[in-house]
């Protein structure tokens, strides 16, 4: 290798062969913060290898603030996180912030690719809506200081800011609401288990049906993606039982899977609520418009976005650690006629 200076070498290279994240290389390489010295040596060994030096600019940068939040959301077709994006972006702009914004694609791998880009274009702080598997990525970047707020689900073993539905709450007021009907014979299209999401939301329908001495038997609960594919493969399913063994009623886990639900329905000719009642999570645009429109939760998306706005904007203000919040934001019932309600 020539020892010629190359100007193409990144710091995101020298963290790729070393195995280092990018702001501890950058830290060595202009000679800032605490590294250890064994860590620093095997960067450095890396850095006169390649010749590199620090691009002026860059390091501009490093030593000010750019005024820069990055935002990372599976997409930004579901509604939900539309709202939340709005609602973080006006709470940014006023406080002289602009958006950088990242797409996980709903994977590991995505949202593991959108936190290294984020970092590398040294934003101030991050706001996360995680797949809920990301732990070890999201703790280096904690190790390294920077200010994030997860929302929409929880990581396991993060110790950061929070904010999220009260999953477990609105699970319970929703089945509560099926069994007040006197259904007694209820399902859940539930949503991926690995997310904090959806095994709240599960949890909740479990301990309203406990609560009120009803069975869930096993059948009568299927885990999905949070797709209108993958609520419709559930309802699917729930159809295929014996009819004299299907649910009366079925609490759904989102809006998205709910329209999933309704296709599967109309299909099979299942009238809506006579031969099965619905209600579902998630108060999105569409739900008044499905015929019969269905009984869900106000939306928290507004609420979301503003609070983790808020949260991220009061770290960065604060030079002393704050403690770690967790909010949870409550919806309130909408009672429409997918349920029996007049």
């Amino acid at each position: 290798m020539s020892t010629k200076k190359n100007n193409k070498i990144r710091l995101v290279d020298i963290a790729r062969e070393t195995g280092f994240s990018i702001k501890t290389v950058s830290r060595v390489v202009n000679n800032q913060g605490d590294v250890s010295p064994k860590t620093r040596q095997a960067i450095m060994k890396v850095v006169n290898k390649y010749n590199y030096s620090p691009n002026p600019m860059a390091a501009t940068l490093r030593t000010r603030r750019t005024r820069t939040i990055g935002l990372v959301v599976p997409d930004f077709t579901n509604e939900f996180f539309g709202e939340v994006g709005l609602a973080i972006e006006a709470a940014l702009r006023a406080q002289s912030y602009s958006l950088i914004v990242s797409f996980s694609g709903n994977s590991h791998e995505g949202e593991v690719r959108a936190l290294e880009l984020l970092s590398s274009k040294y934003v101030d702080g991050i706001l996360l809506a995680s797949v809920g598997t990301t732990t070890d990525a999201i703790n280096e970047l904690l190790k390294e200081e920077m200010p994030l707020v997860v929302f929409d689900n929880e990581p396991p073993q993060v110790a950061t800011n929070v904010v999220l539905h009260d999953n477990i709450n609105g699970a319970y007021v929703l089945t509560r609401h099926l069994i007040d009907h006197n259904y007694r014979s209820i399902g859940c299209v539930a949503g991926l288990q690995h997310q904090s999401s959806g095994s709240e939301r599960l949890e909740g329908f479990l301990k309203a049906m406990e609560d009120n001495r009803l069975e869930a038997p096993a059948s009568h609960i299927i885990v999905e993606d949070w797709t209108s594919e993958g609520g419709y493969r559930a309802m699917n399913q729930l159809l295929g039982l014996p009819k004299s063994e299907r649910p009366r009623a079925v609490f759904i886990s989102n809006s998205i899977m709910a329209l999933g639900c309704y296709k599967a329905l109309i299909q099979a000719k299942v009238k809506i609520p006579e031969e099965m009642a619905l209600v579902s999570f998630d108060n999105l645009s569409f739900m008044e418009s499905l015929e019969p429109p269905i009984t869900t939760l106000s939306s928290t998306g507004h609420s979301v976005g503003e609070q983790a706005a808020k949260l991220l904007l009061a770290t960065l203000s604060n030079e002393d650690s704050p403690p770690v919040e967790r909010i949870t934001i409550q919806g309130t019932i909408i009672k429409r006629r997918s349920c029996g309600c007049a």
